[in-house]
């Protein structure tokens, strides 16, 4: 329950920082993708990957649309399909930080502790700084005991 109400404050808190460094000029596909924002955060999933998907369809390079689903596949603990979502997200934008953090999430909950780590290595080098940097070196740390 914690771990689901810590997935669902990340989403929020990235979601915001995501509508605000778009500014106030939003397009059909910013729209949609508030929805899908707006079904993860009530639990709707399968109404959430509908929205994302409208903007993909819109706008196939829509990184964040693929982080989305990919955090869906996260809250159903479809592990695969959110690696392959943020795969994708990642090869569209290698310099989008969050994809990578939230690959290294999917692996770590597999277990691959060498791929989380990898990911997460990628996103401090795009991402170095604050509280979310230093609480990962920390864990990254711990998690190459278990390699």
């Amino acid at each position: 329950m914690i771990k689901k109400r810590l997935v669902v404050s990340f989403v929020s808190v990235f979601l915001v920082l995501l509508f605000f460094s778009r500014g106030i000029c939003r397009t059909e596909a910013d729209v949609h993708f508030e929805k899908g924002v707006d079904y993860i955060n009530q639990g709707d999933y399968q109404q959430a990957i509908e929205e994302f998907n409208r903007v993909i369809s819109i706008d196939s390079e829509y990184v964040d649309a693929y982080c989305g689903i990919g955090i869906v596949y996260l809250n159903q603990k479809n592990y695969k399909k959110a690696i392959e979502t943020f795969e994708k997200a990642t090869a569209l934008d290698p310099d989008e930080p969050i994809a990578y953090y939230l690959l290294g999430r999917a692996y770590k909950e597999i277990m691959n502790y060498e791929q989380a780590i990898s990911a997460w290595n990628k996103f401090l080098a795009l991402h170095p700084r604050g509280k979310r940097a230093r609480r990962l070196r920390k864990h990254i740390k711990r998690l190459e005991e278990f390699k």
